[in-house]
């Protein structure tokens, strides 16, 4: 882990700083409201050596940080190799998961960890285990996910709980958290509501259709969370306030996104983009440079995990909330 946050600060330092969300499958069990990948043909695992050898070249590229998503990306069939390829590049590395029976089932905790796994992100949509069963569509998942933390408490893992704000929470945040210190979640992700104009990641839906004010509401309402340290919300106070900003007068944001140069998203068909919802990619990751990730900073959308790690990366102006960050929660992202 030493080797690993060194290198984060290192690749920070050197202004070389990457974080990658890499999409392995859009094969998933949970059929969630506000999301269209679990209904898309044919189902699609990255081929196995070639996401390797992605991993490898966005190492090289400066890659520091890799979440590993999809889809499901505990069913792809060589997830733990790929894992243990990252973690051997010195990359600080996270799973998404939404349906907590495969860490139940599978040991797959464990597996992890032996993989060099830092992080497992678990999906909590709400404090109510009837919401949260209907939003996924798994019977019995509240139950399901306090078992699997359970479990993933016993390794030497880290466990978040991935929260996005929609409809049935937007004004009931701090339920959802105390939910998720009840349950034993180490730290809180706050997600935005956004929509996608990508074919490949399909995001949206009514779930998510909500006025601006309540995202408002919302992220003002999680700046006061955070600010009581009850709750250990990962996105920090600045960077709830770069999005607020936006979504009031989107003119008014002194922090743009740096998708495509320092945060980058890659597809199953290993595609990269600036961003996991835009509909053109900067092309296959395999046949780019890192000159060719070198893309001026956009100013389009809320998206959460890709501005709020950016606000951290704008030089010198970034360097007191880059400070308090890594201060407050160093090697997570």
């Amino acid at each position: 882990m030493l080797d690993t946050n060194l290198n984060v600060a290192g690749k920070i330092l050197n202004g070389r700083f990457k974080a990658v969300e890499f999409a392995l499958t859009n094969v998933c069990i949970a059929k969630c409201a506000f999301c269209k990948i679990w209904k898309q043909k044919p189902k699609v695992f990255a081929d196995s050596g070639k996401a390797k050898a992605a991993v490898e070249r966005l190492a090289d590229f400066g890659a520091a940080h890799l979440t590993l998503t999809g889809g499901e990306p505990l069913l792809h069939p060589d997830i733990f190799e790929i894992v243990r390829l990252a973690s051997g590049r010195k990359m600080h590395c996270s799973v998404l998961n939404a349906a907590p029976e495969l860490v139940i089932k599978n040991d797959a905790a464990k597996k992890l960890e032996e993989a060099g796994c830092s992080l497992i992100c678990l999906s909590l949509d709400s404090d109510d285990p009837h919401i949260m069963a209907e939003s996924r569509q798994i019977e019995n998942v509240m139950a399901q996910l306090e078992q699997a933390v359970k479990i993933i408490k016993k390794t030497g893992l880290t466990v978040n709980a991935s929260v996005l704000i929609w409809k049935n929470n937007w004004d009931r945040l701090k339920s959802v958290c105390d939910a998720a210190n009840d349950i034993g979640f180490d730290f809180i992700s706050l997600n935005y509501p956004t929509f996608s104009e990508s074919e490949v990641y399909e995001l949206g839906g009514d779930g998510i259709k909500m006025p601006k004010r309540d995202v408002v509401h919302a992220l003002e309402s999680a700046v006061e969370l955070k600010k009581t340290g009850k709750y250990k919300i990962i996105n920090t106070v600045s960077s709830m306030k770069n999005t607020i900003d936006f979504l009031n007068d989107p003119k008014s944001v002194k922090f743009h996104c740096l998708g495509g140069s320092r945060v980058l998203f890659v597809d199953w068909f290993l595609n990269a983009y600036p961003c996991m919802q835009l509909s053109k990619p900067i092309g296959p990751i395999l046949e780019l440079t890192e000159e060719d990730l070198r893309l001026p900073a956009c100013n389009a959308c809320s998206m959460s995990w890709y501005r709020d790690i950016s606000m951290l990366l704008h030089g010198a102006k970034s360097a007191p909330y880059l400070i308090k960050a890594l201060t407050e929660s160093f090697g997570i992202f």
